[in-house]
């Protein structure tokens, strides 16, 4: 299998854990569409050199931090989809079952520059310099 690039979107297999009526841990695997966004470099946290960060697309259009990627239909998408900036999400390696399609550039860097907006760098900087907490 290649081996995923930033601005490629993959489906990936994503075990999800819940309770069922007997309070048994069942796992049930999901196949979701994401993209990439670190590949181990720490574009978005530390150097791992064994995981990916991605966001989540998903079909439903909340105006609360996602963004529709342009083309959908041009880059091989099924549905209109929208990319779920609210945060990113580490996968292993394992994960990735197949890639679908790669963002272009520029719009790629649209996704990084509002993941940045989001992200408070100002408070993050101020807790960092001051060794506590900002209330």
């Amino acid at each position: 299998m290649t081996k995923p690039s930033i601005g490629e979107i993959w489906i990936v297999a994503i075990p999800i854990i819940y309770y069922d009526e007997n309070s048994d841990i069942m796992v049930q695997i999901q196949r979701r569409p994401v993209l990439v966004l670190d590949d181990g470099r720490g574009l978005i946290v530390e150097e791992d050199k064994r995981n990916f960060h991605v966001f989540k697309l998903t079909t439903q259009n909340d105006p609360y931090k996602r963004i529709p990627i342009k083309n959908w239909k041009k880059l091989g998408l099924r549905y209109k989809s929208y990319v779920r900036i609210e945060m990113p999400i580490k996968i292993e390696a394992q994960q990735f079952q197949n890639k679908i399609t790669e963002i272009p550039p520029e719009e790629l860097l649209e996704y990084y520059k509002e993941l940045y907006n989001i992200l408070n760098i100002e408070a993050l900087e101020k807790m960092v310099k001051s060794d506590k907490i900002v209330s």
